[in-house]
């Protein structure tokens, strides 16, 4: 809706940002394109917004994080100006507008299992600012409304089984397959569960649980490209976590939100939000924990071109992760494999493209055949790396083992894996080894199996 005065704080950001009207629309566009949003704006448009009228949409949040990224401080809608009405109404603000988290994730996961709702959902952007510190948080506890008898420790273990069961599904089918089913499963079971009757511990359990499950949604709604909503979903875990008084989930889904802050290019934002995940944890996090943390890290000082400090964090997690006596499990342990992973994104971002191809051959060596995901993702960065290496016709044959790996995944999933090989490409579209890829790309067949089908196992 048109506002009845000029913007003068957007028009101050700008200056601030030493921007040009064409700058903003350019910064807007492109985040806009890493939301899966096509859109066109121009310095008419943001002449528009300087003159009071509000952007449509999603625009409003994606100018906050384009001014956010280039001044280097977070920023909200209203820093900017842009916190009025929208016209037509937004369904996802609407539903995140609860105070209650859990009456954010029951409605906000109802939506998102009905396809029939879950439109709007998808094409939601990350919002503006960072989660607040672990010490800044307000106190929440969910309401005793439940009926029926109390819950119990089995619940509890119920729970942790289904996060076990998720956590093997998308990594061998990928975030799209069953994604809808486990916001189902939230909705309604956990979502009962956490207001039973139940003891102080019980009632930990529950949130905990809860806080992981709720994690690896985000992250399989990430895997299909739908970044804002995985954003939505990693804030709602950690108020669950929280909650609970579990610091160790609160810094692993901090840890998960950088790692998607990283993938979205904003590296700043990224290595805050690493900084963050190690602090909460503490000097009490168990050894499989603080590898995950410190090698989460590590990427981020790699990623603004601190060498000593990212290879300092690699030395801390390799450390950890020898100390390490945790149960397999994806909340509880941290794998040889994972950590060479990391450390190719280090030595990838530092140029080092020698190492990094030696360290990502070692994550494939220590992977398991199922893990698919992980192996397609592997073969994608070898991609990547041999490319700005100028080793194309290498490139090539990893791009071709993604392939191999892609076709077994869920449609959908690893989607943006996908999205910036093929960017990675275009220069060579004419090279008839990139036509023969993107051939045998356009005549792959999906996996029959349905999004809603409960996965096996479960």
């Amino acid at each position: 809706m048109a506002q009845k005065t000029p913007n003068a704080a957007l028009r101050a950001l700008l200056t601030e940002a030493g921007w040009s009207a064409a700058d903003l629309a350019r910064a807007v566009n492109a985040l806009g394109t890493g939301n899966g949003l096509r859109l066109r704006y121009d310095r008419t448009s943001v002449a528009h917004w300087l003159d009071g009228v509000r952007p449509r949409g999603a625009a409003a949040d994606l100018v906050t994080q384009a001014l956010s990224r280039r001044i280097g401080r977070p920023l909200t809608k209203r820093d900017a100006g842009l916190d009025g009405p929208e016209r037509g109404g937004n369904p996802v603000a609407d539903i995140l507008r609860a105070a209650d988290p859990l009456q954010r994730l029951g409605s906000l996961c109802r939506a998102d299992s009905d396809p029939a709702r879950r439109a709007p959902l998808t094409r939601a952007v990350l919002p503006a600012g960072l989660p607040p510190a672990w010490e800044k948080r307000p106190s929440w506890t969910p309401p005793r409304t439940g009926r029926g008898g109390p819950a119990t420790d089995a619940d509890v273990a119920r729970l942790d089984d289904m996060a076990r069961c998720y956590a093997r599904v998308a990594e061998r089918h990928g975030g799209a397959h069953a994604r809808s089913a486990l916001a189902h499963y939230l909705a309604e079971d956990v979502a009962r569960l956490l207001t039973a009757p139940a003891t102080p511990t019980v009632r930990r359990g529950l949130l905990t649980g809860a806080a992981r499950l709720v994690h690896l949604l985000a992250g399989m709604s990430a895997d299909v490209g739908y970044a804002g909503l995985a954003q939505h979903y990693y804030g709602i875990g950690l108020e669950l976590a929280h909650a609970a008084g579990d610091r160790a989930t609160y810094a692993v889904t901090l840890r998960g939100m950088s790692a998607q802050a990283h993938r979205l290019g904003d590296r700043r934002g990224a290595l805050t939000l690493a900084e963050a995940a190690l602090a909460t944890a503490g000097s009490g996090a168990l050894p499989a924990t603080s590898a995950f943390l410190h090698a989460g890290r590590a990427v981020g000082h790699a990623a603004v071109g601190r060498s000593g400090t990212a290879h300092a964090d690699l030395a801390a997690a390799e450390e950890a992760l020898c100390r390490s006596t945790e149960p397999e499990g994806p909340f509880t342990s941290y794998s040889y494999a994972a950590l060479q992973y990391q450390r190719a994104e280090v030595h990838a971002l530092l140029g080092d493209h020698r190492k990094a191809i030696a360290a990502l051959e070692s994550s494939l060596h220590h992977r398991p055949a199922g893990q698919r995901k992980a192996r397609a993702l592997i073969h994608a960065r070898m991609a990547h790396v041999l490319l700005a290496a100028e080793q194309r016709d290498a490139a090539l044959v990893q791009c071709h083992r993604f392939l191999d790996h892609y076709g077994q995944l869920a449609a959908g999933s690893a989607q943006g894996a996908l999205a910036r090989m093929l960017a990675e490409l275009s220069p060579y579209r004419t090279n008839p080894g990139v036509r023969e890829f993107r051939a045998r790309l356009r005549a792959a067949s999906s996996p029959a199996r349905g999004p809603g089908e409960p996965p096996p196992g479960c």
